[in-house]
């Protein structure tokens, strides 16, 4: 058991340094020495020495942030109950105003971060949070060094989709690859669904791509919904995108398309249902074969192939096709989704939608 631990350590170590290649660059070219101003927190991903990227849509800002994160001593409770009710003792709010917006994993340390909002009285406070040796504690981004980007072309403050204003969907993911940050959400284009590529570090311009994706269950091509959740993969030696949006067709891009030329059609490759939410996606190798696994609010956890990813037919029309296959995995409702060497982190939601809770699954039972 110890052997196959170190194995899985080692294999998601090469693979973090293999998305993570920065070719000698200083990747703290112009940071500054500080306390950044984050009006908001939706989405966050690390990227390598320590880098924590946050997207905002409040201030419509990307922030590079290194933090100061030693790795833990394998002491971390996993299993938590009613998380929101602990983060809100912290905060001192109630669970039902807090969410948890992201969840990612500091592949230095191990530790666990979380990206929180708490509402109070029509407004919002945005914090972020870190699980280790420690336990639960809210972490600070005062005096850090940092940089930021901010992002072009956002949504009019007047443009609605899903009856929400259009700018709360300015940044719906984010992820970082092969010196590059990639951003999905809308823009103000007439094709307002788009990802975009932004050199880090941030001293070059954005590379903003309209996307297309076929969406099986209202049949019909879309240009203006966003991205909800995506990653970079390398399957077989190319690295692909896999987006999944809401309703819930799952789509490859290929990354080296994103030139911002024209506007790019995704290949749709899965439908895994309506009324449907993707909720995070991770990829990792397990007895010798890629997965790529997609948590979602109403249909648990799919687990695909990347093989089948990679290889599969796109679905142009209306069909009852639902695309590769898959397997799915039953363990309630899932909203956060992150990948933990032999095992996956979760956060899943009861039924009344009122408890949350912090799970540890090993990858044996998926």
């Amino acid at each position: 058991m110890k052997s196959r631990l170190i194995g899985m350590l080692v294999l998601c170590l090469a693979i973090v340094s293999n998305s993570y290649a920065n070719d000698g660059v200083n990747l703290k070219d112009g940071f500054t020495f500080g306390s950044p101003v984050i009006k908001s927190i939706q989405a966050i991903a690390f990227g390598p020495e320590n880098i924590l990227f946050i997207g905002g849509n409040t201030g419509s800002m990307v922030y590079a942030i290194e933090i100061n994160d030693k790795k833990n001593a394998s002491k971390i409770n996993f299993n938590i109950d009613d998380i929101t009710a602990k983060i809100g003792a912290v905060m001192g709010a109630s669970a039902k105003d807090i969410k948890i917006l992201d969840m990612a994993v500091n592949p230095l340390s191990n530790n666990v971060f979380f990206a929180v909002s708490r509402a109070n009285r029509g407004s919002t406070k945005s914090a972020l949070f870190k699980l280790g040796d420690n336990g639960l504690q809210e972490f600070s981004l005062e005096q850090v060094n940092y940089s930021k980007k901010e992002i072009e072309n956002t949504p009019a403050t007047s443009a609605k989709f899903w009856g929400q204003p259009s700018k709360t969907y300015t940044v719906t993911d984010l992820h970082y690859v092969n010196g590059n940050v990639i951003v999905s959400g809308l823009s103000n284009e007439e094709f307002s669904s788009g990802l975009r590529k932004i050199a880090f570090p941030f001293n070059k311009g954005i590379v903003t791509t309209n996307v297309q994706a076929y969406h099986v269950s209202h049949s019909a091509n879309e240009t203006n919904a966003p991205i909800y959740r995506f990653l970079p993969v390398k399957l077989e030696n190319q690295w692909t995108i896999v987006a999944g949006y809401m309703c819930t067709p799952l789509v490859t891009f290929k990354l080296n398309e994103l030139d911002g030329n024209n506007k790019l059609i995704g290949k749709t490759v899965a439908e895994i249902g309506a009324g449907n939410a993707p909720t995070g996606i991770i990829s990792y190798r397990y007895n010798n074969e890629d997965y790529v696994l997609v948590s979602n609010n109403r249909y648990s956890l799919t687990r695909f192939k990347g093989k089948d990813i990679l290889n599969a037919k796109a679905i142009k029309s209306p069909s009852r096709e639902k695309g590769v296959q898959r397997k799915t995995i039953n363990i309630g409702s899932v909203l956060h989704l992150a990948d933990y060497g032999e095992n996956v982190l979760v956060i899943t939601r009861s039924s009344d939608k009122k408890v949350y809770t912090l799970k540890k699954v090993s990858k044996d039972n998926i």
